[in-house]
């Protein structure tokens, strides 16, 4: 009995540890991350795709406000994007 408790205590504390070491050391909150992958890409001129609501826009980011991205794609010249409402971030 003793022996099959120590067991599950010591898996569970490796499982812990496993997910622990899994995430990145560098991950921040998701609004900094969010912020500084639009920044980044602003900075090299490259495309993102944002996803909101369940729908995709890959576009280019224009400009960075507090409060809303500028977007601007083959389809549309300006896209605003209000930050509090992006689910979603793809970049290279």
């Amino acid at each position: 009995m003793l022996r099959a408790l120590t067991l599950s205590l010591l898996l569970s504390t490796s499982m812990t540890a496993i997910a622990q070491d899994a995430a990145p050391a560098n991950a921040d909150t998701f609004e900094r991350e969010v912020l500084k992958t639009l920044k980044a890409s602003f900075a090299a001129k490259r495309g993102v795709v944002v996803h909101i609501g369940g729908r995709t826009i890959p576009a280019i980011v224009k400009a960075i406000g507090p409060d809303v991205i500028v977007l601007s794609n083959r389809e549309h010249a300006t896209i605003l994007v209000r930050r509090e409402r992006i689910d979603a971030v793809e970049a290279d």
